[in-house]
C-alpha cells in the first residue's frame, strides 16, 4: 500500500460540512473504485474521467478527489524492527529540544531552510547513535 502526504492545502466543499480546507502535510492513502461502496463507485468513476490527473484516496474519513500532484508519495514503506522503532523514539528528545529552542509555537511551513536542515541531521544522528549503541547481536538491517 502506498503511504502519501498531501504536498499543498486541500479545499473542497461537502455538502454536508461546507468548505474543508486542510493544511499541507496530512497522511493519506490511495484507494480503488472497488474499496468504495457501490452508489460511489458511479459517481467517482466520472469525476475520474473528466479530471484524468486526479487520484482517489482517504482523506479527512472521507474518498476524495484530488491532482496526482498534490502528493508525495511512498511507495516502498516496510515495518520497522524493534530496534530501528527504538531508534526512531531515541530521536524524539532531541527533536523536542531542538524544535523548543527554536520556537514551537511555530508552524513547520515557517520554519527556514537552515532550521530544517539542522532539524533534520538532529533526528538522524539521534537515530544513527542509538543503532551504534545498539546491542552488536542485531544486524540493524
Amino acid at each position: 500500500m502506498s503511504i502519501c502526504w498531501t504536498t499543498a492545502r486541500t479545499n473542497w466543499h461537502d455538502p454536508r460540512l461546507g468548505w474543508i480546507t486542510l493544511p499541507p502535510g496530512l497522511r493519506t492513502r490511495r484507494i480503488s473504485l472497488g474499496a468504495l461502496p457501490k452508489k460511489d463507485r458511479h459517481v467517482f468513476r466520472e469525476i475520474l474521467k473528466r479530471n484524468p490527473y486526479h487520484v482517489l484516496v482517504w482523506l479527512a474519513n472521507r474518498a476524495r478527489t484530488i491532482p496526482q500532484e498534490m502528493l508525495m508519495e511512498v511507495n516502498n514503506m516496510v515495518d520497522a524492527t524493534n530496534l530501528e522503532k527504538a531508534a526512531m523514539a531515541a530521536a524524539l528528545k532531541p527533536l523536542g529540544e531542538y524544535v523548543g529552542s527554536i520556537g514551537m509555537n511555530r508552524p513547520l511551513a515557517d520554519y527556514n531552510r537552515e532550521e530544517v536542515l539542522t532539524m533534520v541531521e538532529v533526528v538522524i544522528t539521534a537515530y544513527q547513535d542509538h543503532m551504534a549503541k545498539a546491542d552488536s547481536n542485531e544486524v540493524p538491517f
